[in-house]
């Protein structure tokens, strides 16, 4: 008989096995990592308290050595596996997968992708808004829609180039009513993005 203690996630009760990708939070506790972004998306940052003691976490160790992998960690499950939820021409459903960081949509039905160059400048962006920026969730969903566009548009590879665009900007509106994400749109000449897929990214506290 096996007496080894099986580990499960404090979060879903579900177990905790060598298939998962596990996030070790400061504390030694241990959760699945998509459980561990949930939470912080709903907190609005990556340093959580642990749902079991308490403590802080304070360890933003990803959790693979690739960019892309580390990306669509931080997706919903359904990015990249699910069909495009665009319709062909002939009316007919998308038979493609959907993009990450594409409003659930593929290549051909959204072209301005996040493609392999951009991957480290924007992984490098998601981290810092998730480690330093206080807005909330709705706010940093706009944000990293904006950031995801202004990388491509100027071809972005440097954080602060990314930071001095949003400083210059929540300058300029500050402590006004115009400053909305709208605005922001509008001024860098960047396609403003479905509000159903803001408002369900912020209801179910997940990107896709």
């Amino acid at each position: 008989m096996n007496t080894e203690e099986i580990e499960t996630c404090c979060i879903c009760l579900e177990e905790l096995n060598k298939n998962n990708t596990i996030k070790h939070l400061s504390c030694d506790h241990k959760i699945h990592f998509k459980c561990y972004t949930k939470l912080s998306y709903n907190d609005s940052t990556f340093f959580i308290k642990c749902p079991l003691c308490r403590v802080k976490n304070l360890n933003t160790e990803k959790p693979f050595i690739k960019d892309k992998h580390n990306l669509l960690a931080l997706c919903s499950d359904g990015v990249g596996r699910r069909k495009c939820l665009g319709i062909n021409k002939n009316g007919s459903p998308c038979q493609n997968h959907s993009y990450m960081f594409n409003y659930g949509l593929c290549h051909v039905h959204n072209k301005n992708i996040l493609n392999r160059r951009y991957h480290r400048i924007f992984l490098i962006y998601f981290y810092y808004l998730l480690t330093y920026n206080k807005k909330g969730w709705k706010t940093k969903l706009y944000m990293l829609d904006m950031a995801k566009k202004l990388i491509i548009k100027h071809n972005i590879h440097k954080l602060e180039d990314i930071i001095l665009i949003f400083t210059k900007y929540f300058e300029r509106y500050n402590y006004t009513n115009e400053g909305t994400p709208e605005r922001f749109y509008t001024d860098n000449h960047l396609a403003i993005p479905d509000k159903r897929w803001i408002n369900y990214c912020f209801r179910k506290k997940i990107i896709f």
